[in-house]
């Protein structure tokens, strides 16, 4: 399919310009990581932090929780629910962001969190969650699951002060990350890579197999698919997988109607290098992609994964003839629960 082809299929479909916002996203996650450097930290760190969410506002959470994780000083979990967990904490920091800040869900939570005296900060763009104390405001206006540099930047910039992830030197970083758009943008670089693994991945059931590190971007990935391509993903990580789902994959059913995608990154453990090794060259799936996450730290390698994800996903929208920012269903759903 030529350039001409994929703009004026673009043009007619991306209602709302998703792809347009995709491109933002280095600005988007500097604007909230404005001189970082100079944040104030807090002498105290909470025991836990919850972020509480639905969605793409909860996958800022999810990747809050991998990063402290791997080297942050508070255990960090993401809640998709009504209510609070029974183990909550007094001392716990309470973070509920909602893109909207009309989430019924996380509106509830956050209202037990406050009702129970717990540290609450809430994140948003308005709506009825910009109306509690303590708010972190993000500009409007674009498809909510397109805002995420906008939400885990300001979330990330909170858990920073409050000592719950060491701050880093983000030097380089934000130019690097407009590379990698550039990369992805089937659009505009005739040379992305985007096109080719979107269309394989249609017509087959989606496995996305991530390293531990990555297990949020996996899940991500999965409601990236979903929503924006309107298909079919699941996500798995390793090395867990490789105790159960790994048989699946070496069937030889899965040949012909199984999609692979690997994410890796440079910081894995050397054993499970090994094991992604081990898979590329036993699962016999006809496609099987191993999307390594560029970076020099963690950080870098989730965000470099976010921006691929969002392309991939786009792509395989419009190959579809799908609007990528379609959600009719949810709609229709949100209109049912008035």
């Amino acid at each position: 399919m030529s350039e001409v082809e994929i703009a004026d299929l673009v043009s007619a479909l991306d209602s709302e310009d998703m792809l347009g916002f995709l491109r933002l996203f280095p600005d988007d996650f500097a604007s909230q990581m404005n001189n970082v450097e100079s944040i104030e930290i807090s002498p105290t760190t909470p025991s836990s932090v919850l972020c509480l969410g639905m969605g793409g506002s909860a996958a800022a959470g999810d990747f809050l929780a991998s990063l402290a994780n791997y080297q942050g000083g508070a255990q960090v979990t993401t809640w998709r629910n009504y209510g609070l967990p029974n183990w909550i904490e007094d001392d716990s920091l309470v973070v509920a962001t909602s893109y909207s800040g009309n989430t019924e869900e996380t509106l509830d939570a956050t209202s037990d969190a406050i009702g129970k005296g717990l540290e609450t900060v809430v994140i948003s763009s308005g709506g009825k969650l910009a109306e509690f104390d303590n708010h972190i405001s993000v500009p409007g206006g674009q498809p909510p699951r397109s805002a995420f540099g906008h939400l885990f930047g300001a979330l990330l910039r909170k858990s920073i002060s409050s000592g719950v992830v060491p701050n880093e030197d983000l030097s380089g970083l934000f130019e690097r990350l407009k590379e990698t758009v550039e990369e992805f943008d089937f659009v505009n670089n005739s040379n992305s890579p985007t096109l080719a693994l979107a269309q394989t991945l249609l017509d087959r059931e989606v496995g996305i197999v991530a390293a531990a590190e990555l297990e949020c971007a996996g899940t991500r990935f999965v409601n990236q698919l979903n929503e924006n391509g309107g298909i079919f993903a699941r996500s798995n990580s390793l090395p867990e997988m490789n105790h159960n789902e790994i048989i699946a994959w070496t069937d030889d059913s899965a040949k012909n109607s199984q999609a692979l995608i690997l994410l890796t990154w440079s910081g894995m453990h050397e054993r499970v290098e090994k094991r992604v090794d081990w898979m590329m060259e036993n699962v016999e799936v006809e496609v099987a992609w191993q999307l390594h996450c560029e970076g020099e730290s963690l950080l870098e390698a989730m965000l470099y994964s976010c921006i691929a994800i969002d392309w991939i996903s786009c792509a395989v929208a419009i190959l579809r003839g799908k609007d990528p920012s379609a959600i009719g269903a949810i709609r229709s759903l949100k209109e049912h629960l008035s």
